[in-house]
């Protein structure tokens, strides 16, 4: 609510209002409208455009007040010349099981290495998204899948949103990356390879609860799971910021992080923000006014890369990547799922990209 973000001010309160155009009568902003995320380039299309939750606690990692971090992560930052060939590679080398959850599928190189992994006696299942309200399908994919005898289904969470690859029940890759022929050489993106036991564990339970079309039994570990926790610990991430808080990502239009981060750039801190360059909606041209009304945070977008990314670096010393991103529907109402780390090598991988971006871009 926006009564308990004080360092707004009653004044500011009212500009904040005019900037994004309406107010409910409880006194709480609405953005909403949609996307074109996974656009961009190629063959990505699709909607995103959320808010309950419990902050939770993991039983490993560090804690971020209270939000647990995974610590036994890798992350890599896309394009970086290898076209995800360290993803197929780690399909090729799976000894037991791979497990797809993805939102738009049409690599032939991970194609393939399903296949040959089904051929070879693993345990391997594709869940795909099935709706796309902007345009976008899976149908090819689906039915390539299926006459090749992998196992195959439509997810039943609406929209699945998530880019995960679970492998052999020990690594998760969890990713902001579409398995795509564009995704790796055209846009960026950021791909977590996560090992932490505990992580790989809940994501290979919440991909099993939606492949039954059940519920999540818990969700309580360290992963941010959308609709479930990821709006509570991004606010919390963001409110734990004191120097700076930078941000990457395809879409930026939800209320109450545009509120929060603007609260923090009153106090101080310093806001940066990339986006594409792709024509924004409504929604988006309204947070970003107010991000430029609050302690100077600054805004471009940019094409090259092609932004598709979803991250946030505060402090330079906790990030978030994930599928989410960072609009009212990603949250409220898709299947996402992301992490936060402060491993501190992981972190400069996704501040030194943005770093790259926001010099290049073009201030709005």
């Amino acid at each position: 609510m926006i009564s308990s973000l004080k360092p707004f001010g009653a004044v500011a309160v009212v500009t904040v209002l005019a900037a994004f155009g309406a107010c409910s009568s409880n006194n709480i902003v609405r953005i909403t409208g949609s996307g074109h995320d996974d656009g961009g380039v190629g063959d990505d299309g699709g909607l995103t455009d959320g808010a309950a939750g419990d902050g939770g606690s993991g039983k490993d990692g560090a804690i971020l007040g209270p939000i647990p971090l995974t610590a036994n992560v890798k992350i890599i930052a896309e394009p970086n010349g290898n076209d995800a060939s360290e993803l197929v590679a780690a399909i090729n080398a799976a000894t037991k099981s791979v497990h797809v959850i993805m939102y738009l599928f049409t690599s032939t190189a991970v194609e393939t290495a399903l296949v040959a992994k089904k051929n070879a006696g693993l345990d391997v299942k594709v869940m795909l998204n099935k709706t796309f309200p902007a345009g976008g399908s899976n149908a090819g994919m689906y039915s390539s899948l299926q006459s090749s005898g992998v196992s195959v289904q439509y997810a039943p969470v609406n929209l699945t949103h998530e880019k995960c690859v679970i492998i052999d029940g020990a690594v998760a890759w969890i990713m902001t990356m579409n398995t795509t022929q564009t995704a790796p050489t055209s846009n960026r993106e950021y791909l977590a390879i996560d090992k932490d036991t505990d992580d790989v564990a809940e994501a290979e339970a919440i991909f099993e609860a939606d492949w039954a079309n059940a519920p999540p039994t818990a969700v309580t570990g360290k992963l941010l799971v959308a609709p479930i926790n990821a709006r509570e610990r991004l606010l919390g991430l963001v409110n734990s910021a004191t120097t700076s808080i930078d941000i990457e990502g395809e879409e930026f239009s939800d209320t109450q992080i545009t509120l929060a981060i603007a609260a923090k750039a009153d106090t101080g801190v310093k806001v940066r923000l990339v986006v594409s360059s792709a024509t924004p909606t409504a929604s988006q041209s309204g947070a970003i006014n107010v991000l430029k009304m609050h302690g100077g945070a600054k805004v471009v977008s940019t094409a090259n890369p092609t932004i598709h990314a979803k991250a946030i670096v505060v402090d330079g010393k906790a990030v978030y990547v994930g599928s989410a991103n960072f609009t009212t529907g990603s949250l409220n109402y898709n299947r996402e799922l992301g992490i936060i780390t402060g491993t501190a090598s992981e972190v400069s991988v996704v501040a030194n990209a943005i770093q790259t971006d926001f010099a290049a871009g073009t201030p709005l």
